[in-house]
């Protein structure tokens, strides 16, 4: 870490003295002022009032076992202030924390906090851009959770883009990512912090090229490595290559996606090595104004806390539409389905699988620009082939959003 804020330094008083011109740093303060909420002197203030989980869950474990309803909300205010510093720099601090209430059961009442820290800058064709982004968080981590657990993650990214964002640019990236679980039996049996406290340190380049209307075709090559705190035999290292394609935010098609291979090297020479697709993808479609279409999926391969000598191979893909009845109220639809694929990392079998489902509807109504609230009614079942791990819960309840 030392490192990194050293050559930070070392760049940013380069900067200073330079006086040159990047398309990518300026968009990134043309969107600053103009979506700020207002302007205090050198300050842009950006707000947001979040509101999430809002209703009732008849079972908030998800676990069949260990069924308990209640009612719940996650009520939070996040606020982004942004500076423009001699027109080379911009800083930005983004803070959120928010309260995750049970009426009921007081023990899963919690506080929450994300806090995060951006610099940009540029010289000529480069773009520069450092993150910083701490979590205290009690979530669900991954799809293989039922109840919520504490975690703190503390993640460092520096990235360098070079070359014309209107026609080829390259990335260059490096990012370290501390992934922490507090020290508590997750029901009542797996230690968490012993099996998934791990760092992360990965890097990568990245070719992009406009294609089509400011759309983006991507190559990426990257190399991660995973060093676990107490479970050393997981450690491992990987290597992977992907295409995806960014679309305009402006377009009737908005998001990205990627698809790729991914080639893991076990540090314990008892578990086998392998090669497993991964990707993520968001694509939102609008069509005739009045109807829009998302599609999304998750492929990634990961540790559970299950077994020491297990990972999971996860297939999500989720579909949803929306119809606006008017401009200031639409209907919606969404579906998701998860399949988790575990495997013996010793023989490289398949010994479990679960598959779980999602199905949510729910009504918008715009209250003010993008700001709209909602309700919506979301039904989750969910099957495994070991006993015990079956789930199911149905919620009813109200939402704010600020992309209505």
């Amino acid at each position: 870490m030392s490192f990194i804020r050293k050559g930070l330094f070392v760049i940013i008083l380069f900067l200073i003295s330079l006086n040159l011109f990047s398309e990518d740093f300026f968009k990134v303060k043309e969107k600053i002022v103009k979506e700020s909420w207002k302007k205090i002197s050198f300050l842009y203030l950006s707000p947001k009032l979040s509101i999430k989980n809002l209703g009732y869950s008849n079972n908030i474990y998800l676990m069949g076992k260990d069924s308990e309803p209640d009612w719940t909300a996650d009520l939070g205010l996040q606020v982004v202030l942004s500076s423009i510093f001699l027109n080379r720099f911009i800083f930005q601090i983004d803070e959120f924390p928010y309260y995750s209430f049970y009426a009921k059961l007081k023990d899963e009442r919690s506080f929450n906090n994300i806090f995060g820290f951006n610099i940009y800058s540029y010289v000529g064709f480069f773009n520069l851009k450092y993150q910083f982004e701490k979590k205290y968080v009690k979530q669900r981590p991954t799809k293989e959770f039922g109840r919520r657990v504490r975690q703190n993650l503390i993640n460092h990214t520096l990235s360098l883009d070079f070359g014309t964002h209107d026609n080829f640019f390259l990335n260059f990236y490096i990012k370290q990512n501390e992934i922490k679980y507090i020290n508590e039996l997750y029901l009542d049996e797996y230690d968490l912090s012993d099996l998934l406290n791990h760092k992360e340190y990965w890097g990568g380049i990245s070719l992009n090229k406009i294609i089509f209307s400011r759309t983006i075709l991507c190559l990426n090559l990257d190399y991660f490595e995973q060093n676990f705190d107490y479970s050393k035999e997981r450690n491992r290292i990987g290597k992977q290559v992907s295409i995806g394609i960014k679309f305009p935010e402006i377009s009737s098609i908005r998001g990205s996606f990627q698809y790729g291979l991914r080639i893991y090297e076990p540090s314990n020479p008892l578990f086998e090595n392998f090669t497993k697709p991964f990707g993520s993808g968001d694509i939102s479609i609008s069509l005739f104004r009045k109807l829009k279409i998302n599609f999304n999926y998750i492929i990634d391969n990961i540790f559970s806390y299950w077994q020491m000598n297990s990972a999971y191979n996860q297939k999500s893909i989720g579909t949803g539409i929306e119809y606006y009845l008017s401009r200031k109220l639409k209907l919606g639809y969404k579906y998701k389905t998860n399949k988790l694929s575990f495997t013996d990392l010793y023989e490289g079998i398949e010994i479990r699988e679960d598959n779980f489902n999602t199905n949510s509807i729910y009504i918008g109504i715009k209250v003010f620009k993008k700001m709209g609230i909602g309700i919506e009614y979301s039904r989750y079942r969910g099957d495994s082939t070991e006993p015990g791990f079956k789930r199911s819960y149905d919620f009813i309840g109200g939402y704010i959003t600020h992309e209505f």
